[in-house]
């Protein structure tokens, strides 16, 4: 732009001070007319930059504050989760461990109420006749076995092998039986029964079953 390169050099000439408000006018004109802004166009322009920035600025620091309050929330969830998973174990232990305690004490409740229903474990009352000294007290059914009943027409070992279905030869709780070497099954009712087997078929206490 020549012309206003001239008016520029000009104006920094003594005489062109005087006539700075007219030519500056005359400049702002110009700049107009060829599309330019004008200083306070470009003034104002840089203010709203400056304005807009400090509103980005503004935001990107609430997002940052926003995503470090996910990322606690997210270690709290986290931490929350974990420590409801542990207590979940510990309660599942805990009930493990009281059933098997209150299984313990049943079996001794039962040990005891067997011991208190068998000739042994009977105590006479207040001037009740004595039983003879010659009467002998039940004993296990297994062959062999000289040890007093405890349950089931068994004695105390006995009894256990047969709750756990590993008695020979005695149908178990759930009507397993071990015969000749061979594991059958029979119906639950024959429970505690002596067990044989005849022409390939299983017989509990001279009944078929």
């Amino acid at each position: 732009m020549p012309i206003l390169d001239a008016v520029f050099s000009k104006l920094g000439r003594p005489a062109g001070r005087a006539l700075d408000p007219t030519i500056r006018d005359i400049v702002h004109s110009v700049l107009k007319e060829h599309g330019y802004a004008s200083p306070a166009e470009v003034q104002a322009l840089r203010d709203e930059v400056r304005d807009m920035r400090g509103r980005v600025d503004g935001m990107q620091k609430r997002l940052d504050e926003v995503v470090a309050l996910a990322d606690r929330a997210r270690g709290e969830a986290s931490a929350t989760r974990e420590a409801a998973e542990a207590r979940s174990l510990a309660a599942e232990r805990g009930a493990n461990e009281r059933v098997t305690a209150m299984a313990e004490r049943l079996a001794q409740l039962e040990a005891r109420l067997s011991e208190a229903a068998s000739p042994r474990g009977a105590v006479p009352a207040r001037g009740a006749a004595r039983p003879e000294l010659g009467l002998a007290a039940a004993r296990c059914r297994v062959d062999g076995c000289k040890n007093d009943v405890r349950s089931k027409g068994f004695c105390s070992s006995h009894y256990q092998q047969w709750r756990r279905g590993t008695l020979k030869n005695f149908v178990g709780p759930e009507g397993h039986v071990m015969v000749d070497g061979n594991a059958y099954q029979v119906p639950a009712s024959f429970a505690a029964g002596k067990a044989e087997l005849r022409s390939g078929k299983i017989y509990v206490d001279g009944v078929r079953a």
